[in-house]
């Protein structure tokens, strides 16, 4: 019996641009540590293994900012504190956001890729822990924009819930890096709110080297693992990454797809978390700078790439595909008639 495509977020779902080549596998989590030559190492494995898409993670751990206004000071000393303040905020997304990490593409052995007709892409990711008192100040980080995808860790379901109703800057809630038994993670068990993150697009993200670190991180990867599929009604809106930061803990494709059957997936399901469910969060990273996906809003003049480590087209070439796309298309069709 034929079966339709799940609706998820705003016509974000199974749509690709015209002409985009299917993204076959693809490890959303491959972490740079500074060291551009273990990065390079561990994206050739990948490579070697199969992924056709990678994107490179730079994690910053907790996003925060000193509360300046909240100091009491004697009103002596208040233009001291409003200079000490001014120069905090002018340095805080300097120091704190570093540059996205793109690796030189000819140094790695894609040959193959061309060979077989497909393409190599990268992306940038950026990891953070936010927390209520953040999460403004983290939306409107001018840094934040160079990325390609953006991954938060939530320490509570209200959290979650602020970033369901204004997250469209948010592609992921990653579990990586929390390293507590499923009882602590208090939203694993909130299931109407998981589900309507899952419904306006957003993600959430299961990386398997916690299990390769110890008995007990692989307790708690299980543990959180299975949750996660429940509360999802198996497996809508998850992906699966490595969370890699040295090449022996990256898994072939097919490996990481049969490792979902340990936590209850069909194996058919499994491998969607690394093919078709990924390349939807990489599409929902590549109409960021859309209006629902439709209209594209960077200025038309420039010949700066959208996404130069995934498109390698400038914004009139970009715009000729885009006007294949029906929904493009009915959009800029009521703009001419206003």
């Amino acid at each position: 019996m034929e079966t339709r495509p799940e609706q998820r977020g705003p016509k974000l779902r199974n749509r690709n641009y015209a002409g985009q080549k299917v993204i076959h596998f693809a490890d959303l989590n491959i972490k740079h540590r500074g060291n551009p030559k273990q990065t390079l190492a561990n994206v050739k494995r990948a490579v070697r293994m199969g992924y056709d898409a990678v994107v490179i993670n730079i994690d910053i751990g907790n996003y925060s900012q000193v509360d300046i206004d909240n100091l009491q000071q004697p009103p002596n000393k208040k233009k001291k504190i409003q200079q000490k303040k001014e120069a905090i905020e002018e340095s805080s997304t300097e120091t704190i956001i570093p540059d996205p990490f793109i690796l030189n593409e000819s140094e790695l052995a894609i040959s193959t890729f061309l060979q077989n007709g497909k393409s190599f892409r990268q992306f940038s990711r950026l990891t953070v822990t936010l927390d209520e008192n953040s999460v403004h100040k983290f939306q409107h980080d001018a840094r934040v924009k160079k990325y390609d995808i953006i991954a938060v860790r939530v320490p509570n379901e209200q959290l979650l819930l602020t970033l369901q109703r204004k997250g469209d800057f948010v592609d992921l809630v990653t579990l990586d890096g929390i390293n507590s038994d499923v009882r602590d993670v208090s939203w694993l068990f909130k299931q109407k709110i998981v589900q309507s993150c899952v419904n306006v697009g957003i993600y959430f993200e299961i990386t398997y080297s916690k299990a390769l670190q110890g008995s007990e991180r692989r307790r708690q990867f299980f543990s959180c693992a299975r949750k996660l599929i429940e509360i999802t009604r198996g497996g809508n809106g998850i992906i699966l990454s490595s969370g890699a930061d040295e090449s022996i803990s990256l898994r072939a494709p097919y490996d990481v797809g049969n490792l979902s059957t340990l936590f209850g997936l069909p194996l058919m399901t499994g491998r969607k978390l690394i093919s078709e469910n990924a390349q939807n969060v990489l599409l929902r990273a590549q109409t960021r700078k859309t209006i629902k996906g439709a209209i594209h809003v960077t200025n038309f003049s420039t010949k700066t790439p959208i996404i130069p480590s995934a498109t390698g087209q400038d914004c009139v070439q970009m715009f000729k595909q885009l006007s294949k796309i029906e929904e493009f298309r009915a959009e800029m069709n009521e703009m001419n008639q206003v």
